[in-house]
């Protein structure tokens, strides 16, 4: 049996406390004889301690920079900006592959380095479907979102004056806190859900449902080759949970918020501002932890805009174990060599696709015998 050396690092994103290996899934890689190391990590939702007591071995944070050059490295979100080639096989969520701002120069830095990416986002079995998301968390957390803002509207606060915000222990002690929030004004925002059978969509009207919200629920046989859509101003509430992967007429537009008298609230789950998939270009710039909403100043009616990219980092535990449920079967065969005709040489034949697409490596055909 091949032995692996799979690194987990520490995540230099702000307010990001998820993970993509619990310590029992750690603990189940290292028992079927995988070296599997833990950086130390003061901000992650499960302690150094839960992984060291059962035998984990900890390493320094950013050791995976020091590690042997046929270590795999495990993450979740962006590594550090700078211009240091990247080695060693590393696993993701790069945002590289649509597009978005320093595609380009992320992937010079692995053709520098001759480091492989395998991005998770892309991990797709035969059909095109993901095999590991958190897609119900994202949404989960991003209609709740909608909601807490809209509520601070009625009540003549800056969504900004809750900042920064903070996770939740629990999804029920996320309810619970919506539904005191909700008890502080006379009525229901009138909501729509735009994607909404997707994973994002789910996990959106699964936390209405909760709060008692009946939301409206377009798909994409609504939205296909269509727009925009002037009903959406009907709404007092928008969560868009559209996943797009190619261009598409808008939802909504600058044009159309001049006219706009009732829309208070857009959650953008999908947080796609500086790709040319965007369906809301409406806006530029992702929001933060820090600074969750931006004010739209277009047309008299105050709109209120929140697009964070990390939204399920707001319910880390459950989001982690969940995602990592997921992953680790895939992972397993990963670390076992069995790559062939799977998600993980999905992944790596787009990583070489793109690297063509930008020039700065030849792009491999289709069915190519590509290297773990």
């Amino acid at each position: 049996m091949l032995k692996r050396t799979l690194w987990l690092r520490h995540e230099t994103k702000p307010f990001e406390e998820r993970v993509a290996l619990t310590p029992s899934a750690a603990k189940q890689l290292q028992l079927r004889g995988h070296d599997v190391r833990i950086e130390k990590s003061p901000t992650r939702i499960f302690t150094d301690e839960e992984y060291s007591r059962l035998g984990l071995p900890l390493v320094e944070t950013f050791s995976w920079k020091d590690s042997p050059l046929d270590t795999i490295v495990l993450g979740l979100k962006e590594l550090e900006e700078n211009d240091d080639p990247l080695l060693r096989r590393h696993i993701y969520f790069a945002h590289c592959f649509k597009g978005q701002d320093g595609s380009q120069e992320l992937l010079a830095r692995f053709a520098q380095g001759d480091g492989k990416l395998y991005d998770l986002e892309f991990l797709v079995d035969q059909t095109g479907k993901r095999i590991a998301a958190f897609g119900v968390w994202a949404g989960f957390v991003g209609a709740g979102l909608g909601v807490d803002f809209w509520v601070a509207r009625q009540l003549g606060v800056d969504p900004n004056s809750m900042a920064p915000l903070r996770p939740w222990t629990s999804s029920e002690d996320m309810i619970l806190y919506l539904k005191e929030r909700l008890a502080l004004v006379d009525s229901l925002p009138k909501t729509i859900v735009i994607g909404a059978r997707g994973r994002c969509g789910q996990g959106a009207t699964k936390l209405l449902k909760a709060l008692d919200i009946k939301a409206e629920c377009w798909n994409s046989t609504h939205t296909k080759n269509k727009g925009p859509f002037k009903e959406i101003l009907d709404f007092d509430v928008l969560v868009n949970c559209a996943l797009m992967m190619n261009q598409t007429k808008p939802f909504l537009t600058k044009e159309m918020l001049e006219l706009n008298t009732r829309l208070q609230v857009i959650s953008d789950v999908g947080c796609d501002p500086t790709g040319p998939c965007n369906p809301l270009p409406i806006y530029d710039s992702i929001t933060t932890m820090k600074h969750p909403a931006n004010k739209i100043n277009i047309g008299k009616q105050d709109l209120w805009l929140t697009a964070i990219d990390h939204l399920p980092s707001l319910l880390p535990r459950e989001s982690s174990e969940d995602f990592c449920q997921q992953l680790l079967p895939y992972l397993e065969n990963f670390l076992s060599g069995q790559i062939e005709d799977t998600p993980w040489e999905r992944s790596l034949a787009l990583f070489y696709l793109h690297l063509g697409k930008h020039g700065i490596a030849p792009e491999l055909s289709t069915g190519t015998s590509l290297p773990l």
